[in-house]
């Protein structure tokens, strides 16, 4: 199974309701966006479930790479911020496809961590609009194919 995690694009640093859960993309992070969707619409591999957190930031990275694969965005609350990787572990379980999941770090990298290190404690990098493209297979440890992310 084709794993892509990606986090948020870059996000302003406040909202007018001044939730974070409500803050929204800068244009860089709307770039960043359109640069994922561009490049998964073309993937051999591409997602065929894009499941997001319901923080905005997220799902406004998760819409344009959803409709530019022609799939439902999901939300779910096991990507909102601060929650731990293991219910995200759960959601990938359950998926027999492809998947793209969008959400936020510290939860991201840890996952990360987890498939790629064994590590129940570690936290890969993850910047603001990048995707890491693992593939997990039926044995073994799951590796890092591919980072897609938009050049600085």
């Amino acid at each position: 199974m084709r794993l892509f995690v990606i986090r948020h694009g870059k996000a302003r640093k406040d909202s007018d309701s001044g939730l974070d859960e409500d803050r929204d993309l800068t244009p860089r992070g709307e770039r960043q966006a359109a640069y994922l969707a561009s490049i998964l619409a073309r993937h051999p591999s591409a997602p065929r479930t894009v499941i997001s957190s319901p923080a905005v930031r997220a799902r406004r990275t998760a819409e344009p790479i959803a409709d530019a694969l022609g799939v439902e965005l999901r939300l779910d609350d096991a990507l909102r911020v601060d929650e731990p990787p293991s219910p995200v572990l759960d959601l990938i379980a359950d998926e027999p496809n492809s998947i793209a999941l969008v959400g936020h770090l510290p939860q991201l990298g840890r996952l990360l961590a987890i498939l790629l290190d064994g590590s129940s404690t570690g936290e890969r990098e993850l910047r603001t609009g990048m995707c890491v493209e693992i593939e997990i297979g039926d044995s073994g440890p799951a590796r890092r194919i591919a980072v897609h992310r938009l050049a600085d």
